[in-house]
């Protein structure tokens, strides 16, 4: 399968995939010349997850053990011709982007009769997601550290003409278990290419990190600047910048976008924080911050008084508390429910799943950030 050329300019190499068909596969939707079998190469091995076309297992390469990955698209759930573009332009990608040390590698691609298969890297950490359930919200250093290799990132994908489009903690994964583990972005399934001076159009995301000219009409890359801005705000307070009890609700208040530093926990974080998450979430995506302009700014090289909050176990609550007048306790709904929605397919991120934290640092985390009441 061809992997289409950058729109940005800069050509660094691309990572081969390998793509393989079984012997006597008449009909490819990949393309795939080589002949080979998943089974032949690969012990699969425990359920990992699911998502809306397969399940995601774990697996090992039989000559060398490597632990690995692997997602299986159940080809009968690829309905419509845009559900197979969808998958094709997924898996393109993320082979384009593969080898950038902050992108979960896509190592393989098999495909037989009734299935595609994925061979991707395994990360064992899990979600940031989950770092959010456990400690509530994380110091500006500890920050710091993931948001810069988030935003270099998202700084590649836009330089290789791609914008993400659902950019939140549940794509971003941990490599391996360790406190100092890299981050890795995942979840390609409503990317798209975009060239300079595009407008892209059609209401794709994740409630608490659509950007409003999203939910207007034309937009472009600086959607996924908002979204970062979004999860900043998250990482350092534990809450998201703009919510409501419903789908619908949320989506209001990021048209009217009413930014707020509420004293608990922010007269504790730094004025440099604040100042570029303002640059983030600026409602003109002409006036907002860029990629590169944000991993410039003065708060990502801790320049600057840094007030960090001395002691997070102290704001341990058991209760949801209130903030501009309303409760922030919500329903709970379960964890697998996917609240991303577009008109691109998604296919659920590799990640070992982690069962949920009985014993919250800040529980309105978990109930916002896992669950939306969709009216």
């Amino acid at each position: 399968m061809a992997v289409a050329k950058s729109n940005s300019g800069s050509e660094s190499s691309v990572k081969a995939c390998n793509y393989y068909k079984v012997a006597g596969l008449r009909e490819t939707i990949l393309g795939a010349e080589q002949i080979s079998n998943l089974k032949d190469r690969y012990a699969l091995g425990e359920q990992l997850g699911w998502g809306q076309f397969g399940v995601i297992r774990a697996c090992s390469h039989k000559s060398t053990g490597e632990l690995l990955a692997c997602k299986s698209i159940a080809k009968e759930r690829l309905v419509t011709s845009d559900d197979v573009r969808s998958v094709k332009l997924e898996i393109e990608i993320m082979t384009r982007l593969s080898g950038h040390p902050n992108v979960v590698d896509l190592k393989e691609v098999y495909e037989e009769e009734d299935f595609v298969h994925l061979v991707m890297e395994l990360c064992a950490g899990g979600e940031l997601f989950h770092q959010l359930e456990e400690h509530g919200r994380f110091s500006e250093a500890e920050a710091r550290v993931l948001f810069r290799h988030l935003m270099q990132v998202v700084l590649y994908c836009h330089e290789k003409g791609v914008v993400h489009r659902d950019l939140k903690p549940e794509n971003i994964l941990l490599a391996t278990k360790a406190s100092s583990s890299p981050i890795k972005l995942a979840d390609f399934g409503l990317a798209t290419y975009i060239k300079p001076g595009q407008s892209l159009h059609g209401t794709v995301g994740s409630p608490f990190y659509i950007a409003p000219e999203v939910l207007s009409g034309g937009y472009n890359q600086s959607a996924d600047i908002w979204s970062t801005g979004a999860i900043l705000y998250i990482l350092l307070s534990g809450m998201p910048p703009f919510w409501g009890k419903t789908k619908s609700r949320i989506f209001d208040a990021v048209r009217i976008a009413d930014l707020r530093f509420p004293s608990s926990p922010w007269d504790g974080i730094s004025a440099s924080a604040k100042a570029l998450i303002k640059g983030m979430l600026c409602v003109d995506p002409s006036q907002r911050f860029t990629a590169q302009e944000v991993l410039e700014h003065a708060w990502m090289d801790g320049h600057g008084p840094n007030v960090e909050v001395l002691n997070l176990w102290e704001h341990r609550v058991s209760e949801g508390f209130d903030d501009h007048g309303v409760s922030f306790s919500a329903t709970h709904m379960p964890r697998d429910q996917d609240i991303s929605f577009g008109n691109r397919t998604q296919i659920t991120s590799v990640v070992v799943l982690v069962p949920w934290s009985s014993h919250l640092l800040f529980p309105q985390c978990q109930a916002f950030l896992s669950s939306v009441l969709v009216q």
